[in-house]
């Protein structure tokens, strides 16, 4: 195996094995961010408050220009959450603004609201690059963020040989996609095995293939 190419995760809520590069998520204390890690950082649906949005947004604005804050995430809309649909809407849209000023990716939270995210990039003209992450949905839909402009990350759901996800990712421009762990206890290696087999090239095929994703999408270069 190449060891010189590392595991990429973009998006997990636990700690990455050493020689991996793993981009961790946080939703809320941004000022514990230490300078040895790599951040997403965003204020999720689930989780947005009204009374504090305005606070909330600025510090995220403040935290956001560090270098080691490389995407605004994970952020979106979720018509399944209990969040009030225009606080969502209103949230998104700022952090939206935050990383087109500062040119970093998104790493996009939808669940039951594809329709709505891809209107939204369309109305914003957005350019930074948006990731869905956690994707497990259907053909039409991923046929419809493709021709959107969106980019795909896939976790968990690879090791199930019946998902949507593992029929899927075989299906998309490998120049699409990423691989991650989310908040599953698992190992970015296990997601990397289960991505290998279904689109049927070997592991160090694959881990260069994201890794070249990791560096045109997120310009970061590892120090």
């Amino acid at each position: 195996m190449n060891h010189s190419i590392p595991n990429i995760n973009i998006h997990s809520h636990h700690p990455g094995a050493d020689g991996d590069i793993t981009i961790t998520n946080t939703h809320q204390f941004f000022e514990r961010i230490i300078d040895s890690k790599i951040y997403s950082i965003g204020l999720h649906p689930w989780y947005l408050n009204a009374d504090t949005m305005s606070e909330d947004l600025s510090s995220l604005e403040k935290h956001a220009a560090l270098k080691n804050v490389i995407t605004i995430g994970e952020c979106g809309l979720d018509k399944l959450c209990p969040t009030d649909w225009k606080l969502q809407k209103k949230a998104f849209i700022q952090q939206i603004e935050i990383a087109e000023k500062l040119k970093k990716p998104m790493i996009i939270h939808c669940v039951k609201a594809f329709n709505e995210l891809i209107e939204t990039k369309k109305e914003l003209k957005v350019k930074t690059p948006m990731i869905v992450h956690g994707y497990n949905n259907n053909k039409h839909i991923a046929e419809q963020l493709l021709n959107n402009g969106f980019y795909f990350s896939f976790g968990k759901a690879l090791l199930k040989a019946d998902s949507n996800a593992s029929a899927l990712i075989g299906t998309l421009p490998k120049e699409r996609i990423f691989l991650e762990t989310d908040d599953a206890d698992i190992s970015i290696t296990t997601i990397f095995d289960a991505a290998a087999s279904h689109l049927q090239i070997n592991e160090d095929k694959l881990k260069a293939i994201i890794y070249n994703n990791f560096k045109t999408v997120f310009q970061y270069e590892r120090p």
